[in-house]
Protein backbone atom coordinates (compact mmCIF):
# COMPACT_ATOMS: atom_id res chain seq x y z
CA UNK A 1 0.00 0.00 0.00
CA UNK A 2 3.33 2.09 0.59
CA UNK A 3 3.63 2.38 -2.82
CA UNK A 4 0.26 3.39 -3.96
CA UNK A 5 -0.13 5.96 -1.37
CA UNK A 6 3.05 7.52 -3.58
CA UNK A 7 1.67 7.20 -6.62
CA UNK A 8 -0.86 9.44 -8.41
CA UNK A 9 -4.71 8.63 -7.08
CA UNK A 10 -5.37 8.51 -11.54
CA UNK A 11 -3.15 5.86 -11.70
CA UNK A 12 -4.50 3.60 -8.42
CA UNK A 13 -8.01 4.16 -9.76
CA UNK A 14 -7.73 3.19 -13.46
CA UNK A 15 -5.61 -0.25 -12.14
CA UNK A 16 -8.75 -1.10 -10.16
CA UNK A 17 -11.37 -0.53 -12.85
CA UNK A 18 -9.13 -2.73 -15.42
CA UNK A 19 -7.05 -0.06 -17.40
CA UNK A 20 -3.06 -0.82 -17.07
CA UNK A 21 -1.21 2.01 -15.53
CA UNK A 22 1.34 3.42 -17.38
CA UNK A 23 3.65 5.53 -15.46
CA UNK A 24 4.42 8.22 -17.67
CA UNK A 25 7.44 10.03 -16.19
CA UNK A 26 9.48 6.89 -16.03
CA UNK A 27 8.84 5.68 -19.00
CA UNK A 28 9.80 9.36 -20.81
CA UNK A 29 12.61 9.35 -18.51
CA UNK A 30 14.19 5.67 -19.78
CA UNK A 31 13.58 6.66 -23.62
CA UNK A 32 15.03 10.10 -22.81
CA UNK A 33 17.98 7.98 -21.83
CA UNK A 34 18.60 5.98 -24.87
CA UNK A 35 21.43 7.60 -27.12
CA UNK A 36 20.26 8.12 -30.51
CA UNK A 37 16.82 9.41 -29.15
CA UNK A 38 14.29 7.07 -31.17
CA UNK A 39 12.23 10.13 -32.79
CA UNK A 40 9.25 7.78 -33.67
CA UNK A 41 9.03 6.39 -30.07
CA UNK A 42 9.06 9.40 -28.87
CA UNK A 43 6.24 11.35 -31.06
CA UNK A 44 4.33 8.57 -30.24
CA UNK A 45 4.55 8.87 -26.53
CA UNK A 46 4.11 12.76 -27.16
CA UNK A 47 0.87 11.91 -28.91
CA UNK A 48 -0.24 9.29 -26.16
CA UNK A 49 0.78 10.93 -23.61
CA UNK A 50 1.14 14.72 -21.42
CA UNK A 51 4.86 15.36 -21.79
CA UNK A 52 6.03 16.53 -18.04
CA UNK A 53 7.28 20.03 -18.03
CA UNK A 54 10.54 19.39 -17.23
CA UNK A 55 10.74 17.13 -20.10
CA UNK A 56 8.36 19.30 -22.49
CA UNK A 57 11.05 21.77 -24.25
CA UNK A 58 13.99 18.78 -24.79
CA UNK A 59 11.31 16.10 -26.47
CA UNK A 60 9.60 18.96 -28.73
CA UNK A 61 13.26 20.76 -29.88
CA UNK A 62 14.22 17.02 -30.56
CA UNK A 63 10.68 16.27 -32.74
CA UNK A 64 10.68 19.75 -34.84
CA UNK A 65 14.78 18.72 -35.83
CA UNK A 66 15.75 21.85 -33.76
CA UNK A 67 18.16 19.32 -31.40
CA UNK A 68 19.66 16.38 -32.90
CA UNK A 69 18.55 12.77 -31.99
CA UNK A 70 22.55 12.43 -30.48
CA UNK A 71 22.41 13.80 -26.85
CA UNK A 72 26.17 14.46 -27.05
CA UNK A 73 25.92 17.44 -29.84
CA UNK A 74 23.25 19.32 -28.07
CA UNK A 75 25.17 21.82 -26.36
CA UNK A 76 27.22 22.16 -29.59
CA UNK A 77 24.23 22.62 -31.78
CA UNK A 78 22.43 25.26 -29.26
CA UNK A 79 25.47 27.22 -29.42
CA UNK A 80 26.06 27.04 -33.00
CA UNK A 81 22.50 28.31 -33.77
CA UNK A 82 23.09 30.60 -31.16
CA UNK A 83 26.15 32.07 -32.90
CA UNK A 84 24.19 31.93 -35.99
CA UNK A 85 21.34 33.97 -34.91
CA UNK A 86 23.83 36.51 -33.90
CA UNK A 87 25.70 36.40 -37.31
CA UNK A 88 22.18 36.94 -39.21
CA UNK A 89 21.50 39.75 -36.84
CA UNK A 90 24.75 41.48 -37.08
CA UNK A 91 24.70 41.39 -41.18
CA UNK A 92 21.47 42.94 -40.65
CA UNK A 93 22.48 45.90 -38.65
CA UNK A 94 25.52 46.11 -40.62
CA UNK A 95 23.90 46.67 -44.45
CA UNK A 96 21.09 48.54 -42.20
CA UNK A 97 18.29 46.69 -42.87
CA UNK A 98 17.27 46.85 -39.15
CA UNK A 99 18.21 49.17 -36.10
CA UNK A 100 17.87 48.83 -31.82
CA UNK A 101 14.31 50.25 -32.50
CA UNK A 102 12.81 47.69 -35.31
CA UNK A 103 10.51 45.84 -34.13
CA UNK A 104 11.60 42.21 -33.17
CA UNK A 105 8.90 40.97 -35.85
CA UNK A 106 10.42 42.79 -37.75
CA UNK A 107 13.85 41.72 -37.44
CA UNK A 108 12.70 38.26 -37.75
CA UNK A 109 11.12 38.78 -41.21
CA UNK A 110 14.30 40.34 -42.29
CA UNK A 111 16.79 37.24 -40.81
CA UNK A 112 14.22 34.85 -42.44
CA UNK A 113 14.52 36.90 -45.59
CA UNK A 114 18.06 37.59 -45.80
CA UNK A 115 18.66 33.25 -45.11
CA UNK A 116 16.13 32.33 -47.69
CA UNK A 117 17.55 34.69 -50.29
CA UNK A 118 14.32 36.81 -50.53
CA UNK A 119 15.94 39.77 -48.71
CA UNK A 120 14.49 43.02 -50.95
CA UNK A 121 17.55 45.40 -52.26
CA UNK A 122 15.96 48.24 -50.29
CA UNK A 123 15.04 48.11 -46.66
CA UNK A 124 12.60 51.03 -47.40
CA UNK A 125 10.34 48.05 -48.99
CA UNK A 126 6.89 48.01 -47.17
CA UNK A 127 6.06 45.48 -45.00
CA UNK A 128 2.68 44.04 -44.28
CA UNK A 129 3.30 42.28 -40.99
CA UNK A 130 -0.68 42.42 -38.41
CA UNK A 131 -0.63 44.36 -35.60
CA UNK A 132 -1.45 41.54 -33.51
CA UNK A 133 1.56 39.59 -34.67
CA UNK A 134 3.18 41.95 -33.14
CA UNK A 135 1.91 41.91 -29.53
CA UNK A 136 2.29 38.09 -30.03
CA UNK A 137 5.91 38.27 -30.10
CA UNK A 138 7.69 38.49 -26.35
CA UNK A 139 11.23 40.26 -26.83
CA UNK A 140 12.55 37.65 -24.20
CA UNK A 141 12.34 35.06 -26.63
CA UNK A 142 14.90 36.35 -28.96
CA UNK A 143 17.54 33.76 -30.19
CA UNK A 144 14.91 30.55 -29.10
CA UNK A 145 12.08 32.14 -31.07
CA UNK A 146 13.69 32.60 -33.99
CA UNK A 147 15.90 29.38 -34.05
CA UNK A 148 12.39 27.90 -33.35
CA UNK A 149 10.80 29.53 -36.89
CA UNK A 150 14.00 28.71 -38.52
CA UNK A 151 13.69 24.76 -38.15
CA UNK A 152 10.05 24.54 -38.65
CA UNK A 153 10.62 26.37 -42.15
CA UNK A 154 13.41 24.19 -42.58
CA UNK A 155 12.09 21.03 -41.85
CA UNK A 156 9.25 20.10 -44.15
CA UNK A 157 9.29 16.17 -42.68
CA UNK A 158 8.87 17.35 -39.13
CA UNK A 159 7.34 14.25 -37.47
CA UNK A 160 4.58 16.32 -35.93
CA UNK A 161 2.54 19.55 -38.12
CA UNK A 162 0.52 21.72 -36.21
CA UNK A 163 -2.56 20.64 -37.40
CA UNK A 164 -1.76 17.20 -36.39
CA UNK A 165 -0.59 18.61 -33.00
CA UNK A 166 -4.48 20.66 -32.70
CA UNK A 167 -6.31 17.70 -33.70
CA UNK A 168 -4.65 15.29 -30.99
CA UNK A 169 -5.08 17.75 -28.58
CA UNK A 170 -7.97 19.53 -29.22
CA UNK A 171 -10.66 17.07 -30.33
Amino acid sequence: MTDDSQRNFRSVYYEKVGFRGVEEKKSLEILLKDDPLDIEKLCTFSQRFPLPSMYRALVWKVLLGILPPHHDSHAKVMAYRKDQYSDVLHALMVVRFVNDATPQVEVYLRMYQLESGKLPRSPSFPLSVDENLRVSFDTRLGAKLYIFSRSYCLCPDAPLTPDTILDQHYT
